[in-house]
């Protein structure tokens, strides 16, 4: 027959169980979500054992009540261990009576023995001395084997940095969904491995990790539509880029790595903001993180700022589209959003000369930004299929539109996505099909773009492959 759990455990079981039965669910559903075996959940829920700290990490993702989670599992666990080496106080529950004129300590279990010592008042205050200093020896060896044990292995940390680098060279070809697919898990491990006892030095570098993977996770959100997640996962990121900033000493190297990642973050900021109509925050966002930004986010936030600013206060584009030329980046490629390099610089020069009316001007430069990101990587999806939309605009923001080039080069767009929708893609193709559809809905080409649009905007929502229309 399984021993009733007592303590902290007891606690546990008891808070797990109600935390169920509100949630409407059972072991079996949470062993579904949380990708432990069922038997494992099964003990930790009725307390037969204490549960592992990724366990407990995934309950507390499943459940809520994420501090008592946590706080009762260490009790627990501090129990088990003083249990282990044979000092652990008995339950309340205890039989042995205390006889008069005495005062009784509580029973001490060493080994299989069971002791009951009595003590005079005057001798009361150094046997309680002893106990605790007994105790406190015991919290003090697991409190030292807990931050011994924590730090992850050497080589495990550095494949996780170089997982970053490797994830920005593979960023702009994989799929949407595949980059979620093998960033989330590593997320997730990365946000446990510092709710550890790690190491300064080690809680350096396992913070700059999981910012670039939030940013990461943010920028793919963006991609795929979801601005909610992408400006949460955006801020999450800049926590722990200021976290890691704070850590760091005032002299290190490693800064420069931290002021890549907060430049990252404010461009793809910047970009929320612009795709969701807020044109002034666009502009301030990216002119804010602009100076004194690393050589690599210099040229990206001068782009989005004078992206923005052509819209919402033309009066700043100049300058920062000469920002922008001033400080092309000609190195190469490093962790963050699509490289300010000479492609960028040229298209985004052409989008901001559109939005201010001077698309004939543009049309060259969008050009020419196009054949650079051809000629750079052409299974850049997002990159080539932005650049095809540059130049759609700027046959369209000009003295004399040309609808049926802005129609040819939004398509253009549209099948470069290749069944991996993307929202800005999509979303700046539908802005322009509206005003086509509004002054030439006459002309078969952009009656046929909207179909294209629609069918576009379905695999977004969706996340499966547009079909094809007749």
């Amino acid at each position: 027959m399984a021993t009733e759990p007592t303590g902290a455990l007891r606690e546990l079981s008891t808070l797990l169980k109600r935390l169920i039965l509100h949630a409407g669910t059972n072991n079996t559903k949470i062993a579904e979500r949380t990708g432990f075996p069922r038997q494992q959940v099964s003990r930790a829920v009725n307390g037969r054992g204490v549960p592992s700290p990724d366990l407990t990490a995934a309950l507390v993702v499943v459940l809520g009540a994420g501090e008592q989670i946590a706080q009762l599992r260490e009790r627990a666990d501090l129990e088990r261990k003083a249990q282990a080496i044979g000092a652990v106080l008995p339950a309340s529950n205890s039989t042995v009576p205390p006889k008069a004129g005495r005062h009784l300590l509580p029973a001490l279990t060493v080994g299989t023995e069971t002791m009951v010592t009595e003590v005079s008042p005057a001798d009361r205050r150094q046997t309680f001395r002893t106990a605790g200093a007994l105790a406190l020896g015991a919290l003090a060896d697991d409190v030292a084997q807990r931050i011994t044990t924590a730090d992850p292995d050497p080589g495990n940390l550095d494949d996780a940095e170089a997982a970053v680098r490797d994830f920005a060279v593979n960023y702009r070809t994989t799929p949407h969904a595949a980059k979620l697919a093998a960033l989330a898990p590593a997320w997730h491990a990365t946000e446990t491995a510092l709710d550890r006892r790690v190491s300064l030095t080690v809680r350096t570098r396992l913070t700059q990790v999981v910012g670039w993977q939030a940013f990461y996770l943010g920028l793919t959100s963006f991609d795929l539509g979801d601005d909610r997640t992408a400006r949460k996962m955006l801020r999450l990121a800049q926590r722990h880029a200021s976290e890691a900033a704070d850590l760091l000493p005032l002299h290190s190297g490693r800064r420069s790595d931290v002021l890549l990642l907060q430049g990252s973050i404010a461009a793809i900021q910047s970009s929320v903001a612009y795709f969701t109509g807020a044109y002034g925050e666009a502009a301030d966002i990216a002119a804010q993180a602009r100076d004194g930004a690393h050589p690599f986010t210099r040229p990206i936030l001068a782009g989005c700022q004078a992206r923005a600013a052509a819209i919402a206060r033309p009066d700043d584009v100049a300058q920062a589209l000469a920002d922008m030329q001033d400080h092309v980046w000609d190195g190469p490629l490093l962790p963050g959003p699509n490289p300010g390099n000479a492609a960028f610089a040229h298209t985004f020069l052409a989008i901001s000369l559109a939005h201010t009316g001077r698309g004939d001007q543009a049309e060259g430069y969008a050009r020419t930004g196009l054949a650079l990101e051809q000629a750079s990587g052409p299974d850049h999806f997002v990159q080539i299929a932005g650049k095809y939309n540059a130049l759609a605009l700027a046959h369209l923001r000009r003295p004399r539109p040309e609808p049926e080039g802005a129609v040819e080069a939004i398509q253009h767009a549209l099948t470069v996505l290749d069944g991996r929708p993307t929202r800005d893609v999509i979303q700046r193709a539908g802005e322009m099909w509206r005003q086509m559809d509004t002054q030439w809905s006459h002309v078969p080409a952009v009656h046929e773009l909207g179909e294209q649009i629609r069918s576009s905007r379905l695999a977004l929502e969706t996340g499966q492959p547009p079909t094809e229309t007749v």
